[in-house]
């Protein structure tokens, strides 16, 4: 797990930072492209895995309510819950 969060690290990086140069775009695709398809959701968030924590409490139930309301679009929902998929298992670890 811990080479998952640094790689996910590394492409959030390497989209901040517009100079990056074509190695380190290629290392970053690469290292995306051996992603599941809900790490993949997960990291296209752009959030840390970590981010949520501090006020779980919280964040959950606000969540719940938005999906109970259904005021999340179909495709953010499913991020966020790949989100969580992928933060639960780092805490797992």
């Amino acid at each position: 797990m811990q080479k998952l969060k640094e790689d996910l690290v590394t492409l959030r990086n390497v989209s901040v930072d517009a100079g990056a140069d074509d190695v380190n775009i290629m290392q970053a695709s690469s290292a995306f492209d051996q992603l599941s398809e809900t790490e993949k959701s997960a990291a296209s968030l752009g959030v840390h895995p970590n981010a949520m924590k501090p006020i779980g409490f919280m964040n959950a139930a606000h969540y719940a309510s938005l999906l109970k309301s259904n005021a999340l679009d179909d495709t953010l929902a499913r991020r966020i819950e790949a989100f969580r998929t992928v933060a639960g298992r780092d805490a797992e670890a």
